[in-house]
């Protein structure tokens, strides 16, 4: 009885899991809430635009850069993440800790200095599975007069492995 019953949930686990829609954005979808009615005043770049997987053991690695820029002033970051999209729509990963911006990025207290590229040269995903998606880098911050602006960018991460 308990071999058909895990059967059983991994049958229904497999089955919840393969209807997702993993195909891509077209353009056309709404922005997440959080980003739709703040003016884009932070330029984001992910290099290259679509990245191809290397195998290095028993892991894949999508290796990319992010590189944030402000041209108009100095910007304070208040937030940062990714989402991922699938089923039609952008799906939050996961928004980072502050603190961290300083460190991946190179900024001081958060700060985007304008006209100052910021890089994180090692933004790189990795997992077990050679796996497509995609995904949006987004930031979120103040201008010194409190005005509330933002900025993404998408990144499309391939299956095709570069070193078989």
């Amino acid at each position: 009885m308990k071999t058909y019953l895990t059967i059983c949930f991994m049958l229904i686990t497999l089955s919840a899991c393969s209807q997702r829609d993993w195909t891509g954005p077209t353009g056309k979808e709404p922005l997440p809430e959080k980003l739709k009615d703040i003016r884009q005043a932070i330029t984001v770049v992910n290099f290259p635009k679509e990245n191809d997987p290397v195998q290095i053991k028993d892991r894949y690695y999508w290796k990319h850069a992010t590189s944030i820029l402000c041209k108009e002033s100095a910007i304070t970051i208040i937030e940062y993440g990714a989402y991922l999209f699938y089923d039609g729509k952008w799906n939050l990963r996961k928004s980072y800790p502050l603190k961290e911006l300083d460190k991946t990025f190179g900024t001081k207290k958060q700060q985007l200095l304008q006209g100052e590229p910021y890089t994180w040269t090692d933004n790189w995903r990795t997992d077990k599975n050679p796996y497509a998606g995609w995904a949006m880098w987004y930031f979120i911050g103040k201008t010194a007069n409190g005005e509330t602006v933002c900025g993404y960018n998408t990144i499309h991460t391939t299956n095709n492995i570069l070193n078989n």
